[in-house]
């Protein structure tokens, strides 16, 4: 959290800065070298219309990134769910759907882990949870050829959304391109700031709310692209509520 912050107060005083700079260059230049309007508005246009240009393409890349992540989870609760289900004809049902719960339960965990140490820690569990789940569902297909395909695809299929969710969770900005929108952000900021400054009108309210606009979405735009560790975070519902039936069932089961 103490990182998010400090991203959001990095940007904000990046922007407004260089918008403030902006209008104090602009105040304190000679009458007699200060730039048309009609000059200096052109020019503010083409640094607004290639930031906006950057801002519309980043923000609009994040929010899909982000959605797809979201959508990911769910279908990795699906799978887990399903592989719950087709347990039940197992001969060995008792232990494959207590390893199959416990690993919801653990996939649950990893999005609390605060630390990378605990992460991985979580993640070797996950591990040892799915293949002894994989070695029963094989087991059983040996003891059930009709079911085969049901019992080791269903386990299967929980590792695969883990690694479709892990590779979409993978794809952010490029580094070159954030410093690129920042860098034009406050270029481009300066560049009102500085109209304002050399107009000498009582604007400056206006430029920093602009500023204040166009740090927020600079930083929405990369908090997007953390979502475990941003403000904005994934909703782990599908999972938690999966891991919650599974739970429920498996203490039924086990109870005598």
């Amino acid at each position: 959290m103490l990182v998010d912050v400090a991203i959001l107060i990095g940007l904000f005083v990046l922007v407004i800065g260089s918008t403030l700079a902006g209008i104090l260059r602009g105040r304190r230049l000679p009458q007699e070298r200060r730039p048309e309007n009609e000059h200096l508005g052109t020019i503010q246009g083409a640094f607004l219309g290639l930031l906006g240009l950057l801002l519309g393409f980043a923000f609009a890349g994040a929010m899909s990134r982000f959605v797809d992540r979201q959508d990911r989870l769910a279908s990795e609760a699906n799978a887990i769910e399903t592989a719950f289900d087709r347990g039940a004809l197992m001969a060995d049902s008792k232990e494959y759907r207590s390893r199959i719960a416990s690993y919801a339960r653990e996939r649950v965990a990893l999005f609390h882990a605060q630390t990378d140490a605990k992460s991985r820690e979580i993640t070797n569990t996950l591990s040892t949870h799915y293949r002894a789940a994989l070695g029963l569902a094989m087991s059983s297909a040996v003891q059930s050829p009709q079911f085969s395909s049901l019992f080791v695809q269903g386990v299967e299929a929980i590792d695969n959304e883990l690694s479709a969710r892990n590779a979409v969770a993978r794809r952010h900005l490029p580094a070159e391109f954030t410093l690129v929108m920042i860098g034009c952000s406050c270029v481009a900021m300066f560049s009102i700031g500085f109209g304002v400054g050399v107009a000498e009108r009582r604007s400056v309210g206006t430029a920093l709310a602009l500023a204040g606009l166009v740090s927020m979405t600079l930083f929405m735009t990369l908090d997007f692209d953390r979502p475990q560790g941003g403000f904005i975070r994934l909703d782990p519902t599908p999972i938690k509520d999966v891991a919650e039936r599974l739970a429920r069932e498996t203490a039924a089961q086990n109870s005598p």
